[in-house]
């Protein structure tokens, strides 16, 4: 199907599909749902009936989410060149095989692509690489707000008309969630890389996107202002497509296609290639400390090759297309799904994060 017949069908399945299983998972498994007809229910039954089988374990009532793990949707490339079709995400492996998912499927005429990517959490730090003490700061290396374990240095910015440099990377990272206050201080490298204060601080909090429990989210971003006598480099992508790295060339697109490759170094796995194999992808349902999350109009990239395009640390990575251009922010993945079966990264597009922050990418210092 076309582009647009694409994203207006993904639009009408989840106001039909997604609302009525997100409310009836809310009211938990004794809510009552109407019956299903003897052929085909709608849609919208469907997901009731679905959203009320939802798994939830005997636990303490205010442990249970407000958000479940469903499905998400976006656009992937048809099989033919200049086609389009759903690109449906299942969450849940008691949904994979529903009625539900194959109502989806027959209301796309066939034209979807259903993959189980599983639980999708918060690149939480690992154990792994590029986690020393850096200077100048560079992208990818280890960061992070005093209370936090460590993320990775996205870029570096300028707000409204100031010339005034920030470290650009995820509100996870750097506010720790919405729990941080501006000021608080941040450290190169994380706390878990053995970044202390005041001995490593490079920075102090000052702008973030508040992340939303109680709505859909754009973006997980944030900004810290960097210390007197820090210096950086704003543009050196190290690793990335050759030995010696390449060099940040600006902005990229707002659009980027399917199938599109990508690059990104980060704190744990360092340079990595990868291909968009989904965007637009909305209900999108992140795991965080503050609970699940949901996102919308979000990237979704797979690794290429052995090993996967991210991995837990990784969050508040720079992702590039082939001509060092910047297009995303990371900020989650799951380790389901891809063709190697390594998992599925999601990015903030780098347009929606430079609007919400009011900034603008830095290629010189």
């Amino acid at each position: 199907m076309k582009l647009d017949s694409a994203q207006s069908l993904k639009k009408s399945l989840l106001s039909k599909m997604v609302a009525p299983m997100a409310s009836a998972a809310s009211r938990g498994p004794s809510a009552p749902v109407a019956a299903a007809a003897p052929t085909r229910p709608a849609i919208r039954t469907l997901a009731a009936i679905e959203g009320a089988r939802l798994g939830v374990s005997a636990q303490d009532r205010d442990n249970v989410p407000k958000v479940h793990r469903s499905i998400a949707i976006g656009v992937a490339p048809g099989k033919r060149t200049g086609q389009y079709r759903l690109a449906v995400r299942v969450q849940r492996q008691s949904l994979l095989a529903s009625p539900l998912v194959e109502e989806i499927v027959r209301t796309a005429r066939g034209e979807a692509e259903v993959r189980f990517v599983g639980r999708i959490a918060k690149r939480a730090a690992a154990d792994q690489w590029y986690r020393s003490r850096v200077r100048p700061l560079m992208i990818g290396a280890s960061i992070g707000h005093f209370a936090v374990t460590a993320g990775t240095i996205g870029g570096f910015v300028t707000r409204g008309k100031s010339k005034t440099p920030y470290l650009l990377s995820n509100n996870h990272v750097l506010a720790n969630e919405n729990e941080a206050g501006r000021g608080d201080a941040i450290t190169q490298p994380g706390t878990l890389d053995r970044g202390r204060v005041p001995r490593d601080q490079v920075g102090r909090l000052a702008y973030w996107v508040r992340l939303k429990a109680n709505a859909n989210n754009a973006a997980d971003c944030a900004l810290a202002a960097l210390a007197d006598g820090i210096d950086f480099e704003p543009a050196l992508l190290t690793g990335v497509r050759r030995a010696r790295g390449t060099r940040l060339a600006g902005v990229g697109p707002d659009f980027l296609d399917a199938g599109a490759a990508v690059y990104k170094v980060g704190r744990t796995t360092g340079p990595t290639r990868g291909r968009v194999t989904a965007f637009d992808v909305d209900n999108v349902v992140v795991n965080y400390d503050m609970g699940n999350l949901t996102f919308d109009n979000q990237l979704e990239i797979e690794g290429v090759g052995r090993y996967p395009f991210s991995d837990g640390g990784d969050s508040g990575s720079l992702i590039v297309d082939r001509d060092s251009l910047a297009v995303a922010l990371l900020f989650a993945g799951g380790e389901t799904g891809g063709r190697n079966g390594l998992g599925l990264t999601y990015g903030n597009p780098l347009h929606t994060v430079l609007k919400a922050l009011n900034a603008k990418l830095l290629l010189a210092p």
